[in-house]
């Protein structure tokens, strides 16, 4: 993961991140699912096995927000390990 934060005079103009390959990958399965489903709803599907896939969207959202947590904590731990031992 990858950070860049330009600052002047106190104020955030861009923040860029970039994330690991399987927070990449976690994203596009979460919009293969979304796809998926909206074929489904355009196809006629029953609400029933449309409502299954949406709540496996929202469980794959929900797994991707806790590993991009985990990942941003990492990195701020080892940043602050880093600061602290003057590595940086």
């Amino acid at each position: 993961m990858r950070r860049g934060l330009e600052v002047e005079e106190g104020f955030a103009y861009t923040f860029v991140m970039t994330y690991s390959k399987g927070i990449q990958n976690r994203i596009n399965r979460v919009e293969g699912q979304v796809k998926g489903v909206k074929k489904m709803v355009m196809d006629g599907e029953t609400n029933i096995k449309v409502m299954t896939q949406l709540q496996a969207c929202i469980s794959s959202l929900e797994s991707l927000k806790v590993e991009m947590i985990k990942q941003e904590m990492k990195q701020s731990l080892v940043e602050d390990v880093k600061k602290s031992l003057g590595l940086t």
